[in-house]
């Protein structure tokens, strides 16, 4: 088993990199390698020094890849707890990576002017790859992929980079600025091949005498982890999922405009529900199991009666609203009440607004203006008494349902440096989980809206987090991201209990069972995958 160790990291302020698609990217070349047993990766983003450290000595790596900006002579470019550029000197990386010499075979800068940190890493690690001169997106993307594809075929560290300069020469278009110009055709003895500047062709450095490499015999503890059989049925994304009260059942919604209801144990489709007209980003259900709600981009609200459904394949819904008088606003989050009573939905729309409405008649009962921008996510505590909002603009607020006022309990200001996507309480721990488009988790007080301590962010996702959830007895935290990876998370300490790879697209919906120890998540790649906890 080999372990790859991808590292991101782009600063505010600095220019905006892919670094999405290319862990994407790689991920998907060691999947479908006639190898893909024998690797490990993990992906650590955000990355500031002090988790450069701490995931060497977590992951203990063979193959070390960071993406992100290089400055030469200044450094390597991490970030700070606040997301600001810092810079790790030459020295002082050689000096760390001397410590892992043993474990690590090679390292692949793929940043500009990374050719400077390779002369100092080659000291210590037999191979280091760098960039001599500044190198465009597409250039590291394509040296990525047919460095991993060799890789992945078994080949040796100095075939992969060779591989992987062939794809830079073969897989970029032509840097001419005269695309798509009319000019005349060279006859073919005049045909020029294509020359990519040598600046745009990484540079291996080899150590004299190679250090011996011992590969782990055993697979790494994050990767034990037991997979069931996917539920495979949606012909596009999928948005969102809900598990029935019992947990015999689960509930998911796509872009196909169908919500579809699965066995558990069987993993066979019970009910495809049909009607909506747009993409079904949102799914709930009722306490008791027997209402079924789902809801379109275009603000269409179903509730659809389970026990309306037990003779045919596809139900007429008891009732359909639009949560928005006005077509062209989004439906983003849809939370169900867990409680009985009183029983109610809520609606955040994208003009800001908290709809809330009767569950049972489908009928409106009152609005909030809760955010000057779209509420993207909302989630209730157990008793639910108390509702948090995100919203784009980085804020979340708390709301008190069982009073009247429209003003909230409190409201954390730039909770994320980016959009609030997704949240979920721990009521046993009076904690309030929300996940960001800043790829970062944070933890807040329940109560207050104050950072928890002594824990505040979990870090190490290396895409945008698009759901949180929390397990039943409130002591873990669930996440899925545009990395392609769930991670489950100890909610008191913060510590990463586990890493789930497997999907091959974003992550946009994750969810626990209330029995079982059963984890639900579900995205791009069409499939709701089950992982026994």
């Amino acid at each position: 088993m080999k372990r790859i160790l991808i590292l991101a990291s782009n600063p505010k302020g600095t220019s905006v990199l892919d670094l999405d698609r290319e862990i994407r990217d790689i991920r998907e070349g060691l999947r479908r390698s006639q190898n893909r047993d024998q690797f490990d990766i993990e992906v650590r983003g955000a990355v500031r020094p002090k988790d450069l450290r701490q995931s060497l000595l977590d992951v203990k790596p063979q193959i070390v890849h960071f993406c992100g900006h290089g400055s030469g002579e200044g450094g390597l470019v991490l970030e700070t707890d606040d997301g600001n550029e810092q810079f790790v000197e030459n020295n002082e990386l050689s000096r760390l990576f001397e410590i892992f010499s043993k474990d690590v075979e090679c390292i692949l800068l793929n940043a500009c002017y990374s050719e400077v940190q390779a002369n100092a890493l080659i000291q210590h690690i037999n191979y280091v790859i760098g960039m001599s001169q500044e190198i465009p997106d597409n250039a590291a993307i394509a040296f990525s992929i047919g460095f991993y594809d060799g890789i992945g075929a078994g080949k040796s560290i100095e075939t992969a980079y060779k591989l992987g300069c062939n794809a830079i020469e073969t897989d970029l278009p032509s840097t001419s600025p005269n695309r798509r110009k009319l000019t005349v055709i060279d006859s073919p003895d005049e045909e020029r091949p294509l020359i990519i500047p040598e600046y745009l062709i990484p540079v291996l450095k080899k150590k004299e005498q190679l250090n011996a490499i011992a590969l782990p015999a055993e697979p790494s503890k994050l990767s034990q982890k037991s997979q069931l059989e996917p539920l495979i049925g949606h012909s596009d994304w999928i948005r969102s999922l809900a598990f029935s009260p019992d947990g015999k059942t689960i509930l998911s919604s796509s872009n196909d405009k169908t919500v579809r209801l699965w066995d558990i144990e069987t993993g066979q489709l019970l009910h495809l529900l049909t009607g909506h007209r747009d993409r079904v980003k949102c799914v709930g259900i009722s306490p008791n199991g027997q209402m079924l709600l789902s809801c379109s981009a275009d603000s269409e609200v179903k509730a659809w009666d389970k026990t309306q459904l037990s003779h045919k394949k596809t139900g007429d819904n008891r009732y359909t609203i639009k949560a928005s008088s006005s077509p062209i606003t989004l439906v983003n989050a849809l939370p169900v009440s867990p409680v009985a009573q009183p029983p109610i939905f809520v609606a955040g729309a994208g003009n800001g607004r908290i709809t809330i409405w009767d569950r049972e008649t489908g009928e409106w009962q009152r609005t909030i203006q809760a955010h000057s921008s779209s509420v993207l996510s909302m989630a209730f505590n157990s008793d639910g008494k108390w509702l948090a909002s995100g919203s784009q603009n980085k804020s979340i607020k708390l709301w008190d349902l069982n009073n009247e006022s429209k003003q909230p309990q409190y409201v954390i200001g730039n909770a994320h440096m980016s959009q609030i996507l997704s949240l979920a309480i721990s009521t046993p721990h009076q904690t309030l989980v929300s996940g960001g488009a800043d790829r970062t988790i944070k933890l807040w007080d329940l109560t207050t809206g104050k950072k928890r301590s002594p824990k505040h962010i979990l870090e190490g996702h290396a895409g945008r987090i698009w759901c949180v959830a929390v397990s039943p007895d409130g002591t873990k935290v669930a996440s899925a991201s545009a990395d392609f990876t769930v991670k489950l998370w100890d909610i008191q300490t913060g510590e990463l209990l586990q890493t789930f790879t497997g999907h091959l697209g974003e992550v946009r919906a994750v969810v626990f069972s209330p029995k079982d120890n059963l984890l639900a998540s579900a995205g791009d790649d069409l499939e709701i995958k089950l992982w026994q906890i």
